[in-house]
């Protein structure tokens, strides 16, 4: 994988001792692209935005012990933002490359639900063969081009339940071959150590 992807990984998990392949250390997607990216709206629980009926819930549902939480206003962000890296690479090179691309959440009920999404979105009907909509564990053992994380996790207690288990985040962000990209409250999410170290890491990319 890109030698960003992975440098954060091997510095936390492994003594830095990990090294990316020479002939795929700068690999990336597109000329001056950065390898990982945070995605979050500015400010979402600003008392403004938050008044306002037409702004809207980032907030997390919980849907039941089985399933988890949703978050349905974070499913629909992870889709346009993936619309947008699809438009910046271009339709012709994604089939004729055939760039391989899987969205990931925690949840099975987030899963579902971007499952559902993408399956109405027209834009996204050329490539439907090439996204795979998994949890962490369906990508065990697998890589993507791209992978697109979906949190999930917005709260005003910091409360970010089974994320906490650090080994199953490390096998999501290391998925990614060329591009890895995060969608998650940064306000819930770097109240723990690990994604506030993750969170500046991809900053001072």
């Amino acid at each position: 994988m890109n030698d960003d992807i992975m440098r954060f990984s091997s510095n936390y998990f492994y003594e830095g001792k990990v090294e990316s392949a020479p002939e795929v250390k700068y690999r990336s997607m597109l000329d001056l692209d950065t390898a990982m990216e945070w995605i979050w709206p500015e400010n979402p629980d600003n008392p403004e935005c938050s008044d306002n009926p037409d702004y809207p819930d980032y907030r997390e549902q919980f849907v039941g012990e089985s399933f988890g939480r949703i978050n349905k206003t974070e499913a629909e962000l992870t889709l346009d933002t993936l619309q947008h890296y699809f438009e910046r690479i271009g339709k012709q090179r994604l089939l004729d490359e055939r760039i391989d691309v899987g969205i990931i959440s925690p949840y099975r009920a987030q899963v579902q639900y971007l499952r559902r999404l993408l399956m109405k979105r027209e834009y996204f009907k050329p490539f439907r063969r090439l996204i795979s909509v998994n949890t962490v564990d369906g990508f065990q053992g697998q890589e993507r081009d791209v992978i697109v994380i979906s949190l999930v996790r917005s709260n005003d207690e910091g409360q970010i339940g089974f994320l906490r288990d650090l080994r199953r985040m490390n096998v999501a962000i290391t998925r990614a071959r060329m591009k890895l990209i995060i969608l998650g409250d940064k306000q819930t999410m770097t109240r723990h150590p690990f994604y506030r170290q993750l969170s500046q890491y991809i900053e001072q990319l």
